[in-house]
C-alpha cells in the first residue's frame, strides 16, 4: 500500500514537472526562443526565476499569489493549470496501463497535444514540428496496438484525415471568401484566404492526419463529428452573448427555437418509434434552422461580440475521447439516431 502511494506521488510530481516544461516549449515556440537557453524567466520583466519560485503548481500560489517577485506583474494562471493537468494525466495513464510502452506512447501523444493546444489557443497557429511529432507518434502507437501486420489501418486513416480536412478547407474557401469580402476589418484573413485558396490553415489537416493514423478511418469520422459538436458547444455561449450585446433579439429567438426543436427531437426519439422519413425530414428542418441562424449570426456579430475559437483543440480532445471511449460513443450515437 505504502509502495503504491509513493509510486503514485512520484508519477504526479513527474507529470507536474513535465507540465512546466510543456509550458516552456509552447510559449517559446511562439516567441521563437530556444527551449534550453535562457533559463526560466518572468515573461514580463525577463528576470530569471529562482529555483524555489519554479516549483510546479505550488510556487504559483506561494509567490505572492502568482505575481513576479521582481516586477510584481501578474503571472498567467495557465502555468499552474497546465502543470496540474499534466500531473492528473500522468497519474490516470499510469493507473490504467502501468509502466509500459503503451503508457509512454500515450503520454507523448498527450504532451505534444497539450503543446499544440496552447499555441493554437494563444497564437492561432500550429507549428509543423509539433504536428509531425504528433503524426509519427500516432503511427507508432497504432502499429504497437494493432500490430505491424495491420499497418493499413494507420495508413488509410492518415490519408483519410488529410483528404477530409483538405476537402473541407478547399470547398469552404468559396463561402468564407464571400463572407470575408464583406468585412473590411478582416484584411489579414482576406489576404490569407486569397493567397492560399483555403478557408483555414494546414494545421488542422496535420491534426486530422494524426487522428486518422491513430484511430483508423472509421473512428476518424466519429472523431471529426464529435469535434464539431464540442466546437459548437464552445462557440454557442459567444454567439448568444454577441446577440445580446448587439440587441439582435430576433436572431436570439431563432437560435433558441433551434435549440428547443433539437431537444424536443431528442426527447421524442427516445419515447416513440418515429418513422424514418419523419426523422429525416425533422433533421433537415433542424439543419436549415441551424445553418440559417449561424450564417446570419456570423454576418451580424462583429469583433465586439464574437471571438473565433480554433478547431484544433476540439479535434485533439475528440481524438482522445474516441480512442479511449470510441465503442461507447458509437453505441450512444446508434441509440440516439437509430433506436
Amino acid at each position: 500500500m505504502l509502495e503504491n502511494i509513493i509510486i503514485g506521488l512520484f508519477v504526479i510530481v513527474t507529470g507536474a514537472c513535465i507540465g512546466s516544461f510543456l509550458n516552456v516549449v509552447a510559449l517559446r515556440a511562439i516567441s521563437g526562443e530556444s527551449i534550453v537557453f535562457p533559463s526560466s524567466k518572468c515573461p514580463l520583466c525577463n528576470e530569471p526565476i529562482k529555483w524555489y519560485d519554479n516549483i510546479p503548481v505550488i510556487s504559483y500560489f506561494l509567490t505572492f499569489k502568482g505575481k513576479c517577485r521582481n516586477c510584481g506583474g501578474k503571472v498567467s494562471v495557465q502555468y499552474p493549470i497546465i502543470e496540474a493537468l499534466s500531473a492528473v494525466i500522468f497519474l490516470a495513464v499510469f493507473l490504467a496501463f502501468g509502466f509500459s510502452i503503451k503508457s509512454l506512447l500515450l503520454l507523448i501523444l498527450l504532451c505534444i497535444s497539450i503543446v499544440i493546444t496552447i499555441t493554437d489557443v494563444k497564437n492561432g497557429y500550429i507549428y509543423e514540428v509539433h504536428s509531425w511529432i504528433l503524426i509519427i507518434t500516432a503511427i507508432i502507437t497504432s502499429l504497437f496496438i494493432n500490430g505491424l501486420n495491420n499497418y493499413s489501418i494507420s495508413a488509410i486513416g492518415l490519408i483519410a484525415g488529410v483528404l477530409v480536412m483538405e476537402s473541407v478547407a478547399r470547398l469552404s474557401y468559396y463561402l468564407v471568401k464571400k463572407n470575408s469580402e464583406n468585412n473590411e476589418t478582416q484584411n489579414e484573413l482576406n489576404e490569407y484566404i486569397t493567397k492560399n485558396k483555403r478557408a483555414f490553415g494546414e494545421g488542422d489537416t496535420y491534426l486530422a492526419a494524426a487522428a486518422g493514423a491513430l484511430l483508423g478511418w472509421k473512428y476518424l469520422i466519429v472523431a471529426v463529428g464529435f469535434a464539431i459538436i464540442l466546437q459548437a458547444v464552445c462557440i454557442l455561449p459567444q454567439f448568444i452573448k454577441g446577440l445580446y450585446i448587439k440587441k439582435e433579439y430576433k436572431l436570439l429567438a431563432s437560435l433558441s427555437l433551434f435549440i428547443v426543436l433539437a431537444l424536443i427531437y431528442c426527447i421524442l426519439s427516445n419515447i416513440f418509434e418515429l418513422n424514418l422519413y419523419v426523422v429525416f425530414g425533422f433533421m433537415i428542418a433542424l439543419i436549415f434552422f441551424a445553418t440559417d441562424t449561424i450564417i446570419r449570426l456570423k454576418n451580424t456579430v462583429n469583433e465586439g461580440g464574437f471571438v473565433a475559437i480554433p478547431f484544433g483543440p476540439a479535434l485533439l480532445c475528440s481524438m482522445f475521447l474516441v480512442f479511449f471511449f470510441g465503442s461507447y460513443i458509437v453505441s450512444l450515437i446508434k441509440n440516439i439516431f437509430l433506436s
